[in-house]
């Protein structure tokens, strides 16, 4: 089998997994036991996936005996290894040190033991080292022998890299030998002279970004910049992403604690969800799992490693029974439906988990994206290819551009703001007068944009599918607060402006302009 580095793979020995360090994967391993003890594979050629399989074949085995507390690293060999803890538990790191590697510079971080059954593997050319959390025996399968020439090794405290290696309370410092504490440091080593620009030798920012194959996400990746953003896709494979779902964190809260372990990030954003508004009035649990409990998760593992929440959240979580209503984050809250009920349960429960976090609402977001889907896609594809595009006249809206709301959400970060924001754009419009200035603006015919009301819609939907969401018809909002808490250059474009932007910037999906 093939283990590309956007899948989860299965055997029938192990299941194999990308880390965010490009070409590294964690197994976890069968075992097989009874009253006697247990059995367990620790390597297969014809049931580990290609991509962990050493070319050349495994010339050198290896075994290390460590103490608890003792730190070895970070070493980098020009081959790659499987490592497998038989005995005891490690925090084991892996730093990519290959200069035109996607993920040069960046670590991740594993627990490893015996009783979590994991293997890693390596790949050649990047750094590793572990601490050890207990007496742990380490076995390494190579691809290569060592050949000391071309070993290289490096200061696990490098600044330049920033690895976290956490605090042991019963052992004041770490064990170490002379070799390991006097290793160079990145930029010492001649191989990594002009690698690195002067003014990026500090730790490259780290932001964890559930859900950065959707439009928000891959919006937030263009703004926080691709080398600072691990980001994750739960059914639809991106390469260079981990995958990690929501669902499953809500009911098993270890998941949520290991990605963040493995990523360490300064910022998460969860901007992953159940969005489908009609779907959740018939999916049971789910809407609740993915919007409000696997959050909750996410941010006590946040918290925890000393990272800040951004959550994003929705206009529904509003009535919007009242024509002519704008919303301020003040206003009381009153959700008509599943989708509204779960995210408004979500604001509450990553709120709970760190009262610093941010809550970012938001609405009507278009823009650029891979996947293609938004109405701004819909509506050009139907105006283009001539068909006539339904648009609701009573159904009120703050239509917001996704670059924009990635703008205003780096702002918010970079301003250490908490609370609740609301991040949309400057006008209120509803779906059909949104529709014709989109149509008006990219030179298509906005006769084919049609009059309908928001009930007929409804009634469409229930007879389609048997189920449809109740939707309030005002719920626009309103960005006093963000203005006031922004400066200029992150407040958001008009509708005209962001559509000009995007014509003039295409990314992802192409759109028919």
């Amino acid at each position: 089998g093939v283990c590309t580095p956007h899948t989860t793979m299965s055997t029938n020995q192990t299941t194999w997994t990308p880390l965010c360090v490009e070409g590294a994967f964690m197994g976890t391993d069968a075992r097989f036991g009874d009253h006697r003890g247990y059995f367990q594979e620790l390597f297969h050629k014809d049931k580990y996936p290609a991509d962990v399989i050493p070319k050349d074949g495994i010339p050198q085995v290896s075994l290390s005996h460590s103490h608890r507390g003792v730190l070895r690293g970070i070493h980098c060999s020009q081959y790659a290894k499987l490592v497998t803890i038989t005995a005891g538990a490690i925090y084991d790191v892996i730093v990519d040190l290959r200069a035109h590697s996607p993920t040069f510079r960046r670590w991740c971080a594993v627990v490893v033991s015996s009783a979590n059954r994991r293997q890693l593997h390596v790949p050649a050319g990047c750094g590793h080292g572990f601490l050890c959390l207990e007496d742990a025996d380490m076995l390494y399968l190579q691809s290569g022998c060592l050949d000391p020439p071309t070993e290289m090794d490096l200061d696990p405290f490098d600044p330049t890299l920033g690895v976290h290696w956490p605090t042991l309370p019963d052992v004041p410092r770490y064990i170490m030998s002379d070799k390991d504490k006097n290793a160079p440091k990145l930029l010492e080593r001649e191989a990594f002279r002009g690698t690195i620009a002067a003014d990026d030798a500090t730790p490259r920012r780290r932001v964890l970004v559930i859900g950065a194959s959707g439009q928000v996400g891959g919006a937030l990746v263009e703004a926080f910049g691709a080398a600072a953003v691990i980001g994750t896709y739960s059914k639809v494979p991106c390469d260079g992403m981990v995958h990690f779902d929501l669902e499953a964190a809500a009911m098993d809260a270890q998941l949520a604690d290991d990605l963040v372990m493995q990523c360490r990030p300064d910022v998460v954003c969860i901007c992953a969800g159940r969005t489908w508004v009609d779907g959740c009035e018939n999916e049971g649990d789910v809407p609740q799992l993915v919007n409000c409990d696997g959050p909750r998760a996410v941010a006590r593992a946040a918290r925890a490693a000393g990272a800040r929440t951004v959550y994003y959240s929705t206009d529904y979580v509003f009535g919007g029974e009242h024509e002519g209503k704008i919303y301020t984050e003040d206003d009381a809250v009153g959700p008509v439906n599943v989708y509204g009920s779960t995210k408004l349960a979500g604001e509450v429960a990553v709120m709970e988990e760190d009262p610093n976090s941010l809550i970012l609402r938001t609405t009507g977001v278009y823009g650029p994206e891979k996947q293609g889907k938004n109405f701004v896609y819909q509506l050009c594809a139907a105006l283009g290819a001539g068909r006539d595009m339904p648009c609701a006249t009573d159904s009120f809206g703050t239509p917001t551009y996704n670059r924009d709301l990635a703008a205003m959400t780096v702002g918010l970060v970079e301003a250490n703001a908490t609370g609740i924001y609301h991040c949309v754009g400057p006008e209120t419009m509803n779906r059909h007068a949104f529709a014709v200035h989109v149509a008006d603006t990219l030179g298509l015919d906005a006769a084919r944009v049609t009059r309908v009301d928001s009930d007929a819609l409804h009634a469409a939907t229930v007879a389609k599918l048997g189920f449809a969401a109740v939707r309030g018809k005002h719920l626009g909002m309103v960005i006093h607060k963000l203005r006031a808490a922004l400066p200029v250059s992150c407040h958001p474009r008009s509708v005209k402006d962001a559509l000009l932007h995007w014509k003039a910037n295409p990314r992802g999906a192409e759109c028919k302009f």
